[in-house]
């Protein structure tokens, strides 16, 4: 009942943890996958201390998952009770949802270029060299084949 009344008066609450939630989500994901990276670098250093290695990038990894959820938990929380301390106009004027709005412009279409005459004809654009086949040398002068030089 006390959600419905919240969903019901105070919509840019609702608008306001949304955003704040995947915003900081987005951010501990991101320093997760940091982690996770750093972490792959490092542990085939364990292997030397008799210690599987995939065993332990698992176990650590779960500990850094773990990690990000509770701090993500804890500064949602402490985000939205700041918030709220905030005066209501002012919260209620910066989660509004706004519109952008392109200015004026003219749209060149094909019938405007033609009455400004200034279109050209454009031909349709095809290869006049002879044709490369991958295991062909580069033409770029590199000695290796097309296929591993620029044809990659």
């Amino acid at each position: 009942m006390l959600e419905s009344i919240d969903d019901r008066y105070r919509p840019e609450m609702r608008k306001m943890e949304r955003a704040l939630v995947l915003s900081i989500l987005d951010a501990a994901w991101k320093e997760h996958l940091l982690t996770m990276d750093h972490l792959k670098a490092s542990v085939g250093l364990r292997g030397y201390a008799q210690v599987d290695p995939k065993v332990e990038y698992k176990r650590e990894g779960m500990r850094t998952y773990d990690a990000m959820w509770k701090s993500v938990g804890e500064r949602v929380t402490d985000l939205v009770f700041r918030m709220e301390q905030l005066d209501e106009r002012f919260v209620g004027s910066t989660w509004t949802q706004q519109t952008a709005h392109h200015a004026e412009g003219r749209s060149l279409t094909r019938a405007d270029a033609e009455a400004d005459g200034s279109e050209e004809k454009t031909g349709t654009i095809r290869n006049q060299g002879p044709k490369i086949g991958p295991n062909q040398p580069c033409p770029c002068g590199s000695g290796k084949k097309y296929k591993k030089c620029c044809g990659q």
